[in-house]
């Protein structure tokens, strides 16, 4: 296999996974998938980081990251599914993770980095061929 397949090997499986965990954490948000607090839940904590107009913001919150997630999944636009993704994370890192430190299992921001990092490769590169339409 040459350079370039398994670099679309490589995207399509990043983009696999991230999507995937995405698609799901959205579920939790917006549907209450997984054992997740669906949008009311979201919305209360939206209240308690302090922004205005909580139900509006834990939608477009659920919204970014499961289409996002089912986006990178297929890749389609999965530069800018990437980006909104890592826009989300950043201000969760930021509001939620930041005070905590490090590691996660004090709260930390370990998770928040890692996907930030993860994020990084498809907004530069693009989805690879193996995407449905990447812009």
């Amino acid at each position: 296999m040459n350079r370039e397949k398994f670099f679309d090997l490589s995207m399509l499986v990043l983009r696999v996974v991230l999507g995937a965990i995405f698609l799901a954490h959205g579920g939790q948000k917006l549907f209450g998938m997984f054992n997740g607090i669906g949008l009311e839940g979201t919305a209360k904590i939206v209240e308690g980081l302090g922004f205005p107009k909580p139900y509006l913001l834990a939608l477009a919150w659920g919204c970014v990251e499961f289409i996002g997630g089912v986006f990178l999944i297929l890749g389609i636009l999965a530069r800018w599914s990437a980006l909104a993704i890592t826009m989300v994370v950043i201000i969760q890192l930021w509001k939620i993770n930041l005070p905590y430190g490090f590691f996660i299992q004090n709260g930390g921001m370990e998770y928040s980095l890692l996907v930030v990092g993860s994020c990084l490769p498809v907004i530069l590169m693009g989805g690879g061929s193996w995407s449905v339409w990447d812009a």
